[in-house]
Formats: structure tokens, C-alpha cells, sequence
């Protein structure tokens, strides 16, 4: 049975004294060069200040996977205490990204990938991550599909020798591209893949692992941290002090600015934007990775980024991509559905190609815009 997407219980925040586990502290500074991350107090050009900026007095404490830089801070009780937790965070992060990296021959989304049809035993966090995947496919009416990973290797965006492919070849894959043709049994522990389909789930694994972490936490007792998953950030609780942390939002023509603070308690904030990566091609076009999967070719969206705020970090992942593809009017059409289902509802800040910004009543008195610009709030 397909798992849903569940929302997060809130914690309670921790009143013990804090220490911060340094040994995989965040370092981001206020060049930005994911959609969104943590930036420091006082960033020049008058961007809003006092985003936050885990502590970096120790050693860095950066370490890539899943093809992206992360960072992670954990406040508990002793200095040993938050170390161990965020080991045993980093570990579980590089245990998904074995599991679930399609190029790795030996990952089980690999596996499932060249089993010509046949059902293929995986873990149950891989049962639970491709359920999840598909779950978001249902609710954006394919607008994040996992199958699109033939037409990600056409464009070269797995490999990153890129390259544009013909029209007849998108036609020929295109066949391949449907969600429909996945089937996970999570009870018997197998996925299998019909009609030549292969999967990515990379568009929800960052914050499906985010969602691992805070739940890898709170069996510890840890209420308070903050995840920098390859731009996906993830708060658990509160800062130390009782009060929300920042979290700044990537201005799309100039990611080394901010377009805007949030605060936020217990969620994840996740952006999608064309400016994240690309190429250009012979002719000098610029082709981002943000493929649409009804045409084969990068989404023609009016939007230049969409952020998702939510409970649900593999939620907010893959609706980040969904808002992109679906463009203005497509996500908030999006986030209006899901507002009449609570169990689904998520937040958005959407910024438009013409630079226009749009902020949902749920979270507007929580998103500062840098100096000079402003927000338009849109109601449900």
C-alpha cells in the first residue's frame, strides 16, 4: 500500500543548557549558492539581517552526499551529547545515499532500474521513500513524477555531461515517463518498475532524509537543530533561546542575495528554481534541470523559484519541484487543494520570473523581504 505523507508532531523545546555539536556545524555564508540556506547577521546590500548561522568555531563541518554539500547543528545537553547525535545524523544521510543513488550499480534504486519488470527487494526506508515519491506524484497530477530519470540522463543532468537532445529522442523516452507504471508493496519489501520505466527519487530523498534526522533526534531527547541538506533546510524546535530560526530565501536573479527571511519552528524550507543548474547550449539557451514530465524539456514555468514550507520535509522537497513545473497559478491552484485537506497542507513563497513575489496568508507575518521590496499575500 502506498504510504501518505504524514504531518510532523511538534516538539517541545528543551530548557537544559545548550552546547552545539561542531564537529558538523553549517558554514554559509551570505553567498548563497543554493535556493535556500542559513546566512549570517549583517549581510551586505541590504538584505535583511540576522538569519542564522549555525556555530563554526570549532572544525568545518560540511560533508557531501547525495551530490550536494550538507551541514547540520545540534544543540543538546553536553558538547559529546550533540557530537554523537550528528554523527550518527551524517552516517544516516551516507546509508540513503548508497540506498537510493541511481548511477551507484550496487543502490537498490539501481537495482530496481535495470530488473527489466521484476519486482526487486529493497529496504524499507527505499519502500518507504518510492511510496512517498508516488504519493507526491498523485497529489500534483504528475507535475513530480520519479520516472522522469531517463530524460534527466537524456539532458545529461545525471552525469553532468550535458548535452540537448533531439525532439525524436525525447519522443522515443517519453513513453517510459508515468508514475503509473511503478509499483511498491512496502508489507512484502519490493518495487517494481513496468513498460521500461525508471526511477529518481531524488527530488524527495533530501527531505525524506531530513525527516529521518529529526526523528533520529527526538529519540534522543534533542530538540533543537538545524539541517542544511543541499538547500532543503530543516528546523527541529526552536533555537535554544525559545525563538524561531531564520532561514533566508535565495533572491533568483542574484543567488548570492537574499529575496527574504522566514522564520520558522519544526518545518522544512524547500526551493526549486531554474537558476539552481544548468547549461547553456550551442546557441547560447539556457537549459535548467527542472524538467517538465509531459514534454520531455525543461519546465517553460513563469515562476523563477518556488519555496515550500511544511511539516513534511519529503513533502516539501518534492512539491518544490511540482510549484516549478506548475507555475504561478498551477501552485497556488496546488496549495489551495491541499489547504482544504489539512493533512497535506503546506505554505509557499513564490517568486516570479518578472521578480514579483507571493507569500501565503499562513506564513506572511513570518517572511521579512529584503529592503525595497515587498510581498504580495495571497489568501486561500
Amino acid at each position: 500500500m502506498v504510504k501518505r505523507f504524514a504531518r510532523q508532531n511538534r516538539t517541545t523545546r528543551s530548557s537544559r543548557r545548550s552546547w552545539t555539536g561542531r564537529a558538523f556545524a553549517a558554514l554559509l555564508a551570505c553567498a548563497l549558492g543554493a535556493a535556500l540556506a542559513v546566512g549570517p547577521v549583517g549581510c551586505a546590500g541590504g538584505e535583511p539581517d540576522g538569519a542564522d548561522v549555525p556555530d563554526h568555531n570549532g572544525p568545518p563541518g560540511s560533508f557531501t552526499a547525495m551530490d550536494t554539500g550538507m551541514t547540520l547543528t545540534v544543540h543538546a545537553a553536553s558538547q559529546a551529547v550533540a557530537d554523537d547525535a550528528a554523527n550518527a545524523c551524517r552516517q544516516r544521510v551516507l546509508e540513503l545515499d548508497e540506498l537510493l543513488a541511481p548511477e551507484n550499480a550496487a543502490s537498490e534504486i539501481a537495482r530496481a532500474n535495470a530488473a527489466g519488470g521484476a519486482p526487486t527487494a529493497v529496504s524499507p526506508a527505499t519502500a518507504a521513500l518510492v511510496a512517498a515519491s508516488l504519493d507526491a506524484a498523485s497529489q500534483t497530477g504528475g507535475a513530480f513524477d520519479p520516472t522522469v530519470y531517463p530524460l534527466t540522463s537524456a539532458w545529461g543532468f545525471t552525469t553532468g555531461d550535458h548535452r540537448v537532445p533531439s525532439t525524436d529522442e525525447l519522443a522515443a523516452l517519453l513513453p517510459r515517463v508515468g508514475y503509473a507504471a511503478v509499483q511498491v508493496d512496502e508489507t512484502a519489501g519490493t518495487v517494481t518498475l513496468e513498460g521500461g520505466a525508471q526511477i529518481d527519487v531524488g527530488g524527495v530523498a533530501k527531505g525524506f532524509a531530513a525527516d529521518e534526522l529529526r526523528a533520529l533526534l527526538r529519540e534522543r531527547d534533542i530538540t533543537s537543530a538545524l539541517f542544511d541538506l543541499g538547500g532543503n533546510v530543516t528546523a527541529l524546535g526552536s533555537k535554544p533561546d525559545g525563538s524561531p530560526w531564520k532561514v533566508g530565501v535565495a533572491d533568483p536573479d542574484d543567488p548570492g542575495k537574499l529575496a527574504g527571511l522566514l522564520e520558522v519552528r519544526d518545518a522544512t524550507v524547500s526551493t526549486s528554481g531554474a537558476y539552481q543548474r544548468y547549461f547553456e547550449g550551442k546557441d547560447g539557451t539556457r537549459y535548467h534541470h527542472l524538467l517538465d514530465p509531459s514534454t520531455g524539456y525543461p519546465a517553460a514555468s513563469d515562476l523563477a523559484s518556488a519555496s515550500v514550507v511544511g511539516a513534511d520535509g519529503a513533502q516539501c522537497d518534492a512539491l518544490s519541484t511540482a510549484c516549478f513545473v506548475l507555475g504561478l497559478d498551477g501552485a497556488l491552484d496546488l496549495w489551495r487543494a491541499a489547504a482544504a485537506d489539512g493533512d497535506a497542507a503546506f505554505d509557499l513563497v513564490l517568486i516570479a520570473s518578472d521578480g514579483r513575489t507571493f507569500v501565503t496568508d499562513s506564513i506572511a507575518d513570518a517572511y521579512t523581504p529584503a529592503a525595497g521590496t515587498n510581498a504580495q499575500v495571497v489568501r486561500s
